[in-house]
């Protein structure tokens, strides 16, 4: 076992036997190389055992198993409980990097000692191949991030996109109670402490399937609840130290609202539902409350071109998380 690397790379894995050695791998082949590699299994049910045994001789690597299934969020905190490198760098089982991935973020994190977070490009492999670029490049204040993702959405990226400092886990680990957006809230956080640097670079290599949680949260609207209650965590100085001065975060809250709205009337035909009737009134009690009831409806209107009135839901592209 390493020491005192630079670097600490976490891959949490649930049930990812399939394409773990991939993974592994693409660690390996780095062209940096002070670096520890933490493996913690979730109580998967599959293969893993039989994958990990390839790699246990190699003193890089140190691969645990938790007694008990702690869930997504869970097991990147229990990653984090390990780590004891300079920089923290999380690879989720299923994605890969390029051989030059950790080369590149350590330069930005040696050059710029302001710097808490460095984010790249991503290419999408798996269905389909697509590489996905950020809006920005480059050196931006931490606080000018925050306020675009808050405008618009949390394109941060996924924990495969994103390195920050084990210095600032003052700040707290990933907040459990959240299904969609914890990546998104920690990488706020570490940016009221520091700056933030993209790379202009697809370094990081994210599987594009079909996930069950994706499924689970759009049916059920998860993202737009969440988006919402951050945004009003952030407005009340609720556990985010975030000088606000430059955004307005009436009109985001009003924004997540609309969509929280929106929820409420695609619920309408599934009112039949328990569990939709719950989740029809908690979106009806933020619409009401933030005065966003018939936004969704004007919206439809407003972007209805020539011929008859029809009022159309707009539904919101979800982050990725």
């Amino acid at each position: 076992m390493i020491n005192s690397p630079k670097v600490s790379v976490l891959i949490p894995t649930y049930n990812y036997a399939y394409c773990l050695g991939e993974t592994i791998q693409s660690v390996l082949s780095q062209s940096f190389t002070d670096f520890e590699l933490i493996v913690i299994d979730d109580c998967s049910k599959d293969n893993t055992d039989e994958i990990m045994e390839k790699y246990i001789g190699d003193q890089r690597i140190s691969y645990y198993k938790n007694p008990v299934n702690l869930g997504l969020v869970g097991n990147w905190n229990k990653c984090l409980s390990y780590a004891k490198g300079d920089y923290i760098k999380f690879l989720c089982a299923d994605d890969k990097f390029r051989s030059d991935l950790l080369e590149k973020f350590v330069h930005v994190m040696e050059q710029y000692p302001n710097v808490s977070l460095v984010v790249c490009n991503k290419t999408m492999f798996g269905k389909s191949s697509v590489t996905v670029e950020l809006p920005f490049k480059n050196l931006h204040k931490g606080i000018d991030i925050i306020y675009h993702t808050l405008n618009t959405k949390g394109w941060l990226g996924e924990p495969t996109c994103v390195m920050f400092r084990r210095s600032n886990l003052h700040l707290g680990s990933f907040k459990v109670g959240l299904i969609w957006l914890p990546d998104w809230e920690m990488w706020i956080r570490q940016l009221t402490v520091g700056d933030c640097y993209i790379i202009p670079e697809p370094l990081a290599y994210v599987r594009n399937h079909e996930q069950q949680l994706t499924k689970k949260v759009m049916k059920y609207f998860t993202n737009y609840f969440e988006e919402y209650d951050l945004s009003k965590a952030i407005k009340e100085n609720n556990g985010y130290k975030i000088d606000k001065s430059g955004i307005d975060m009436d009109q985001v809250i009003k924004s997540h609202a609309a969509n929280c709205a929106t929820a409420m009337y695609k619920l309408i035909p599934r009112l039949h539902k328990k569990q939709e009737r719950t989740i029809f009134l908690k979106a009806l009690k933020i619409a009401l409350a933030e005065r966003v009831l018939f936004t969704p409806l004007i919206n439809g209107i407003t972007r209805t071109q020539k011929g008859p009135v029809i009022l159309t839901i707009i539904e919101t592209t979800p982050m990725q998380s």
